[in-house]
């Protein structure tokens, strides 16, 4: 039996306050979904974004984002007064203004966490969570001190976590660290209760982990021996990816890049948190660029010529391929976490070597319907049933988007109006009488097309369920900025709208 999902990420739902939060919104998104009989909701990184606003660029890779925080929820709890949430209301618009809700919010979240601590021991939730908490607290304040997030130019007591660091800052700064560790406790609070909620109506949540972390991030700064840096911390390799028929100099992402030999010596224990802390609210967890836990693009750094320092490339064209330690990672993965609590974002160049990973240890991959016309006329029947097929993700052009920019002697294309061709019936309630009557329904034919596929697990995207043009999109890769912006102004549209299959 099928079982259904849409893809659509918290900070895209819509809300009073610029962005879409774990509030009475995330609810009604909920009851429509088991309305509709779906069984999976899958969301992206729910971590603290750092440059660009993304969730796969984190301060953080286990604080939540604070910005999720509902103010509906805090007024309810009795944390805020109801002038307070009036004043963090912004314009209802389908793109999220960051800069106002990072304002507004700062300031609501700031009198929720006073009120907080004034009823609430706080001490013993920064103990339980200390391994990530403290340095995340430590590191925030730093960057506030310094008013920059890059740990590198921080003073040389500064540079490396310690506890004796985090107990010298806690004696100068004390209430603000507790109000940061009261915002994280109100997030995980109100994402438990949401993830309660769905799953007594037979929801699951699907979320997502970077492989990387981010240079500027608490976790780097903290483990700074399990990443390929100098002995001042410059990064002296950087992920990426390498050129493909999208990109000419392929993707620089810029990130560190890990010692395997090191994170073996420990059990790998620096992702065995990670998932561990990511499967307290997510029934199951997406390995991205699952490629890099078996190989990855490593880029070098040159040096400068007078100080010796390195320089960040420019692009990811002097990179080359590196073994990862997957043959030590998966038996300490696998031995502590079911395959069945994984998806594996398989996407990019698979070799024999991660196609074995994925299959030996019966990780579920991906199939993006986008891409599967490009060499053929696909057969959807035989797709593997254990695979999780999408239109598109995050990563992707809408449907309607793609589709528009193909051109018309574009094997894609060609294969496509030959598979609608050959399979009249699947298609004999949309009116296909002309390519224009495709052009308009293409986000309808390839959803239809997932549904219809030998995988028994689909998730669409919002904005395919929709047909949203370019606007719709979520992110473009390689582009560090204008990204993570789209929201649902209201339900409207997606209440009153038919799924292509009803």
């Amino acid at each position: 039996m099928k079982k259904n999902g849409m893809l659509l990420h918290i900070s895209s739902l819509p809300s009073d306050f610029g962005i879409g939060d774990f509030g009475p919104n995330a609810y009604q998104f909920v009851d429509y979904l088991n309305d509709k009989k779906f069984c999976y909701w899958q969301i992206l990184p729910l971590y603290q974004p750092g440059y660009g606003n993304s969730p796969y660029n984190p301060v953080s890779a286990f604080a939540l984002n604070p910005y999720l925080i509902s103010p509906e929820l805090l007024y309810e709890d009795g944390l805020i007064d109801l002038p307070d949430m009036e004043e963090a209301k912004l314009p209802s618009s389908n793109q999220i203004p960051y800069e106002a809700v990072y304002r507004l919010k700062d300031n609501l979240l700031k009198k929720a966490a006073n009120n907080y601590l004034s009823d609430i021991e706080i001490y013993e939730y920064i103990e339980s969570n200390a391994f990530y908490l403290k340095p995340y607290l430590a590191y925030l304040t730093l960057c506030k001190l310094y008013g920059d997030d890059d740990w590198h130019n921080f003073r040389p007591e500064h540079r490396h976590y310690s506890d004796k660091l985090y107990d010298t800052l806690f004696k100068n700064y004390g209430s603000q660290i507790l109000r940061m560790a009261s915002i994280q406790a109100l997030a995980k609070d109100q994402l438990l209760r949401l993830k309660d909620y769905m799953n007594s109506q037979g929801i699951q949540l699907i979320g997502d982990m970077p492989l990387y972390l981010s240079y500027h991030s608490a976790d780097v700064w903290a483990n700074q021996h399990l990443f390929d840096l100098d002995e001042n911390g410059n990064r002296l390799n950087v992920a990426g990816v390498p050129p493909d028929a999208f990109s000419q100099d392929g993707q620089l992402w810029g990130n560190p890049i890990y010692k395997w030999d090191k994170m073996k010596e420990d059990g790998f224990q620096l992702f065995i948190n990670r998932i561990k802390n990511a499967l307290n609210y997510l029934d199951k967890l997406r390995l991205d660029h699952f490629i890099g836990y078996i190989n990855f693009w490593c880029i070098p750094c040159s040096r400068d010529e007078k100080s010796g320092e390195p320089i960040l490339p420019e692009n990811a064209l002097k990179g080359e391929w590196k073994k990862a330690a997957p043959e030590d990672f998966f038996p300490v993965i696998m031995n502590t976490f079911s395959p069945e609590v994984f998806i594996v974002e398989d996407l990019g160049i698979l070799n024999d070597e991660v196609c074995y990973y994925r299959d030996y240890y019966k990780l579920p991959g991906m199939i993006i319907l986008q891409f599967c016309f490009e060499e053929q006329v696909p057969e959807i029947r035989k797709f593997p049933p254990e695979r999780y097929i999408y239109t598109g993700t995050h990563d992707n052009p809408t449907t309607q988007e793609w589709y528009a920019n193909l051109s018309d002697d574009s094997p894609s294309k060609i294969n496509l109006l030959r598979f609608i061709e050959e399979h009249p019936l699947l298609f004999s309630g949309l009116g296909l009488e002309t390519e224009e009557d495709i052009k308009h329904s293409i986000h309808l034919i390839m959803c239809i097309i997932a549904e219809a596929s030998g995988c028994q697990d689909v998730v669409l995207p919002v904005q395919d369920i929709l047909g949203l043009d370019a606007s719709g999109r979520m992110n473009v890769p390689g582009t560090a900025l204008g990204n993570w912006q789209w929201r649902l102004e209201n339900f409207d549209d997606l209440f009153s709208t038919s799924l292509p299959w009803e």
